[in-house]
């Protein structure tokens, strides 16, 4: 479960980023956080990674206050969690293979284990057989499941992503997407940011709108016999 209990966000600028933010994720839930392009979505899902701290209220994750964790405690949630970003952030001059294995590498397992999981990763994401290449051999889409396989290998119990499917065209988006499914139905709770509307209505989920750092709306998708009837 995580909870956020009225959370606010105020950049050293004086500028607001969130305001009052008070909502419940289920474990194993799938969620979408969308709005437009400063609405506060990516500042949310980093305040959800530890990145950054709020400026006021608390955020809990199973159970532990995120905000009073020392840096060491941060660095052991954070290996229950996947981040997909927005651009990748690939290092582009290491294979498929190292990018994949880093996390990994940074929590100390050792090497016949991180062989073992990276490429049973890069088969769940389909590019076991492109392991030796570098992120700029591959297509938009491919660097996608790349980012995607890192984020995975840790076996996270959250999974957060940042407009994963924003520099995709649409054959490319709906695979991505198809992927966030399955890793969903696995019991990993998924938290997508996205501005991508007929994404989200192709794969209807809850749905929280941000509007200039406040929730507007808090939705859940009509039940499929609703949907038939639409």
């Amino acid at each position: 479960m995580i909870q956020l209990c009225n959370v606010g966000k105020i950049y050293p600028n004086g500028a607001p980023a969130l305001h009052n933010i008070s909502l419940k994720i289920p474990s194993g839930d799938f969620v979408y956080v969308t709005g437009s392009s400063g609405a506060g979505k990516s500042t949310l899902l980093r305040l959800l990674y530890c990145a950054e701290k709020p400026s006021r209220g608390q955020i809990l994750m199973g159970g532990r206050n995120t905000t009073r964790l020392n840096s060491r405690n941060v660095a052991l949630l954070r290996r229950d969690i996947g981040f997909v970003f927005q651009d990748f952030k690939l290092l582009h001059n290491r294979s498929v293979f190292e990018n994949v294995a880093l996390p990994l590498q940074v929590q100390g397992t050792n090497k016949q284990e991180i062989s073992s999981r990276v490429y049973q990763v890069l088969q769940y994401v389909g590019l076991e057989y492109k392991l030796q290449r570098k992120p700029l051999e591959l297509s938009g889409g491919e660097q996608q499941r790349v980012a995607i396989a890192r984020a995975m290998v840790v076996n996270p119990r959250l999974l957060l992503a940042d407009e994963p499917t924003g520099n995709l065209d649409q054959a490319l988006a709906v695979e991505i997407m198809e992927m966030f499914n399955l890793i969903n139905k696995s019991g990993t709770t998924v938290l997508i940011a996205s501005h991508d509307q007929e994404m989200l209505q192709r794969f209807p989920h809850r749905s929280i709108v941000l509007h200039d750092g406040n929730i507007t709306h808090d939705s859940m998708p009509p039940e499929p016999e609703q949907q038939d009837n639409i």
